[in-house]
């Protein structure tokens, strides 16, 4: 048994077929496929059954999968002994941000986080919720930074800041002139929304009270995966739509006054950085956090007296 051959077990149980996990590894799928044969053999038990399709981990095969990114978790802590050992932080960090997070994040804090650790490189990759938190287990992400409450198992979650949620709201809206927006005023119809199964757009569901049941009159229905294209909607077309604290810094001067606020209970949402249980890196990781909270403005540290909403998300 060697670690190349839990790491293609790895690749297996990821892809969920012999072609697929062959492409991913750059190998042949002979190839593939012996290695994991004669795993098999040294182990005594088959771990997947070649009888079904798709293909099928044993549950025998199950358990040996698990404990075997245990250990490939270990082996990667082990790699980074040396990084821990030095009193340099260097290296590289795989961190997973949620897509209404990661525009408006990585930028405040980039330039200072090159200044403060030139030999600390960031891949940043933008990913749900759901994946992060799949991907910290499987040891594919080192962190992930996301929007919480969240309920998950095998992770461990630190809160890093809060930011309140705005309306934007285009010139030719009825509400346009108030100074503040009233939740209770706004209809479904006139609110452009992200898609389904976006944990923002769980939050603004629960904000709104919507029901995606109800028939709507729209004749243009955008679902989309970016709020900077909902804010060009809204721009252009009419409606509104919610934005985090955020991606409201950059709007350009000419276009603040479609910003309001809401009136009563500020909503906000909650930002967190999450890690595995048994994580490595803590050192580089450390670092990222201090220079996420240098970089954001100073009063969004503090939870606020609002109400922090939900993002109804469970994750297995």
């Amino acid at each position: 048994m060697n670690f190349t051959q839990l790491e293609y077990l790895k690749e297996l149980y990821v892809q969920g077929s012999f072609s697929s996990a062959a492409r991913h590894l750059k190998i042949t799928q002979p190839a593939l496929s012996l290695q994991i044969q004669k795993l098999e053999e040294e182990i005594g038990f088959k771990l997947l059954d070649r009888t079904k399709r798709p293909l099928r981990f044993t549950e025998e095969g199950k358990y040996f999968y698990h404990k075997s990114i245990d250990i490939l978790k270990m082996v990667e802590e082990l790699k980074q002994t040396s990084f821990e050992l030095s009193e340099e932080v260097k290296g590289n960090v795989h961190v997973g941000i949620i897509p209404t997070l990661a525009p408006y994040l990585v930028p405040l804090f980039i330039n200072e986080l090159n200044r403060s650790y030139p030999d600390l490189q960031i891949e940043v990759t933008e990913f749900k919720t759901e994946d992060i938190i799949s991907k910290l287990k499987l040891g594919d992400l080192d962190c992930g930074i996301l929007s919480t409450p969240v309920s998950a198992g095998g992770v461990l979650f630190e809160t890093l800041f809060y930011e309140r949620f705005f309306a934007y709201i285009s010139e030719d809206h009825r509400l346009f002139d108030s100074e503040k927006i009233n939740i209770d005023e706004l209809s479904e119809e006139e609110i452009w929304y992200l898609e389904e199964g976006n944990c923002f757009q769980n939050q603004v569901n629960s904000i709104c009270k919507i029901n995606y049941q109800k028939k709507t009159s729209q004749n243009l229905i955008y679902r989309s995966s970016s709020i900077e294209s909902l804010r060009r909607i809204v721009e252009n077309k009419n409606g509104i739509t919610f934005l985090p604290e955020l991606a409201t810094i950059n709007i350009p001067s000419e276009l603040e006054e479609l910003i309001k606020e809401f009136s009563g209970e500020q909503p906000v949402r909650e930002i967190s950085l999450v890690v595995s249980k048994n994580y490595s890196k803590k050192r580089q990781i450390a670092a990222l956090k201090k220079v996420i909270l240098d970089s954001i403005p100073q009063r969004m540290i503090n939870q606020p007296e609002s109400w922090v909403v939900d993002t109804m998300l469970q994750v297995k």
